[in-house]
C-alpha cells in the first residue's frame, strides 16, 4: 500500500454475484484501491472493515502511540479475514473476494445486501502458503471459508511444479462451482458434500488421514489447510504428532469454530489471556510465528479449549 503509513484503505463495490447458495462474489474498485499492493500467494488474505449501523464507510483507522488501528471502542467497526480471491494491479484496479453467507454473520449478511457503491475498508495483507521447494506433491484441503483460496492454489500451480492433491468441504454441491475449471496441475480434485461448514461434524481430517498413505511413498510433500479451527488442530496434530513433519511441510489456518460460543465462555473462565502470553514469550524468545502459534494452541487443548 504505497505511500499510506496506515496501510489502510477504501474501497468500494463495483460489482456483486451470487456464485452458489452459500457463496457471493463481490468485486471492489475505487480510487484508492490502485495503492494496495499484493502479496502474490494463493492464501493472501486481508482484513475487511464494515460499516456501524448508520455509518456509510467503516471509521478510519488513527495512529496512537505508533500504532494505527481503531482506538475507539464506540466508532470502531467489525473486522473479519478473508482471502484476496483475485487482484488486477493498475490504474483501475479490482479485488476480487469471495463471502461465505449464513445467518447472523455480519460478513456476509453485509455480502447479501452489498450495493454498488458502498464502501468498505482493507488492511493487513497476510499470507501462509508456502509448499518447500523439495515437494513433490502438495495436499491441500478447506471448507467454505477457505475454498478462495483453495481455488487460487488449484488455479495458480505451474505445470512444471508439483502436483496438488485438493480436498473440499461444502454444506451444498452447488458450492463446487466456485472451484476453477482450469487446473494446472491439479492431479485431483475430492469434494465432501454435506460436512463441516456448521452443518455436519467436519471430515477433512479423516479424509487427510486416509489419503496420506498413498501419497507419503511418492517424496517429500506439503500439506495445507483452511477452514475450522477444531480441523486445524487435528490435522496439524496428525502431520506433527502421528507423522513426524516439521512445521515448514504444514500449514494450517484455523478462520472459524464450530462452537465459537462455548469456547468464548471457556476461554473467559480459564483465564485465556494469560495463555495467550505464551505466544508473545515464544515470540520474544526468537521463535517463528508457526512454532509460537503451535504452543498455545497445545495451551488452549489442555485448558479445554
Amino acid at each position: 500500500m504505497t505511500d499510506n503509513p496506515s496501510g489502510a484503505l477504501y474501497a468500494e463495490v463495483v460489482a456483486t454475484e451470487r456464485l452458489s447458495p452459500h457463496l457471493v462474489r463481490i468485486v471492489f474498485g475505487g480510487p484508492e484501491l490502485s495503492g494496495y499492493e499484493p502479496l502474490n500467494v494463493p492464501d493472501e488474505a486481508v482484513v475487511l472493515w464494515f460499516p456501524r449501523p448508520g455509518q456509510e464507510r467503516p471509521a478510519p483507522v488513527t495512529e496512537k502511540d505508533g500504532v494505527w488501528g481503531h482506538h475507539d471502542p464506540q466508532t470502531a467497526p467489525e473486522g473479519r479475514n478473508y482471502t484476496v480471491r483475485a487482484f488486477e494491479a493498475g490504474e483501475n484496479a479490482r479485488m476480487t473476494v469471495d463471502f461465505v453467507v449464513h445467518p447472523g454473520g455480519v460478513a456476509g449478511e453485509w455480502a447479501v445486501n452489498a450495493q454498488v457503491g458502498q464502501e468498505l475498508l482493507i488492511t493487513r495483507p497476510r499470507c501462509w502458503y508456502e509448499p518447500p521447494a523439495d515437494a513433490k506433491w502438495i495436499l491441500a484441503a478447506a471448507d467454505l471459508t477457505g475454498l478462495p483460496a483453495l481455488a487460487r492454489i488449484i488455479e495458480e500451480c505451474p505445470a512444471d511444479g508439483p502436483q496438488v492433491h485438493a480436498m473440499v468441504e461444502t454444506a451444498d454441491a452447488d458450492d463446487l462451482a466456485a472451484l476453477p475449471t482450469t487446473q494446472c496441475n491439479a492431479h485431483s480434485v475430492d469434494a465432501s458434500v454435506g460436512t463441516g461448514n456448521g452443518v455436519a461434524p467436519g471430515a477433512l481430517s479423516d479424509l487427510i488421514a486416509a489419503k496420506l498413505p498413498e501419497l507419503l511413498g511418492q517424496g517429500p510433500g506439503y500439506v495445507w489447510y483452511s477452514g475450522e479451527a477444531a480441523q486445524s488442530r487435528a490435522i496439524r496434530k496428525l502431520m506433527r504428532k502421528e507423522h513426524g513433519w516439521p512445521l515448514e511441510r504444514v500449514t494450517t489456518v484455523g478462520y472459524w469454530r464450530q462452537d465459537a460460543e462455548r469456547w468464548a465462555e471457556t476461554y473467559q473462565k480459564v483465564g485465556g489471556d494469560q495463555l495467550v502470553k505464551v505466544y508473545y514469550d515464544a515470540i520474544e524468545h526468537g521463535l517463528s510465528n508457526a512454532e509460537a502459534s503451535e504452543l498455545l494452541d497445545e495451551e488452549y487443548e489442555r485448558a479445554g479449549l
